[in-house]
């Protein structure tokens, strides 16, 4: 677990960590290695494992967030008038751009494809930075997770559990994030932050 003292490093958007790549401060090399265990996962058998790297589109992330689903996961709900309407159930893993760790949970993501182009014409899907009750797994999807964090073991990644990461931060201070107001700061705000 992270101390105060590197909790507020990373509120100022410091490195913290003594293994490599963090220990280098260089944040090209640390999202070359988040990009190695993006393709690493992309290779297991009938997975695909999505990632955002530009910051949400605005702002600033500390992360960098993962959805990753199995084929069969994937479910088609309606379909008319050329449309149709997919559910799938996959894994949100968030990976600190500044620590060593990583948090993962569960997530069902929407989108309308239009069947002529397969094109999504819209869609939607939660965070697991919202809620700490999200860091849970279904039994369904529990051999996958397994298999995850396994791979994100591999990369030295430190998997943060959520009785850990959903305590109320011990110190009063800023935090550039939409997910919490201030006097209601977790740990998990100190690490997994989104300035819109």
């Amino acid at each position: 677990m992270l101390s105060d003292e590197q909790l507020q490093k990373l509120i100022e958007g410091k490195m913290v960590g003594d293994a490599f790549p963090y220990d280098t401060g260089d944040e090209l090399e640390v999202e070359s290695h988040i990009r190695r265990l993006f393709h690493r996962i992309n290779r297991l058998p009938n997975v695909v494992c999505k990632a955002e790297w530009n910051h949400f589109g605005s702002g600033y992330a500390s992360f960098i967030e993962f959805f990753c689903y199995r084929k069969e996961d994937v479910m088609v709900v309606e379909e008319k008038y050329g449309f149709q309407d997919v559910e799938i159930k996959g894994i949100l893993i968030d990976i600190s751009r500044l620590a060593p760790v990583a948090i993962l949970g569960e997530d069902e993501r929407y989108k309308k494809v239009c069947i002529e182009t397969n094109e999504a014409v819209s869609g939607g899907h939660g965070s697991i930075l919202d809620s700490p009750h999200r860091l849970t797994v279904s039994e369904k999807l529990q051999t996958f997770a397994d298999e995850l964090k396994n791979i994100l073991k591999d990369f030295d990644y430190e998997l943060l559990e959520a009785e850990h990461i959903e305590q109320p931060l011990s110190f009063q201070t800023k935090i550039p994030t939409i997910y919490r107001p201030v006097r209601q700061y977790l740990v998990m705000d100190a690490i997994f932050y989104w300035e819109d």
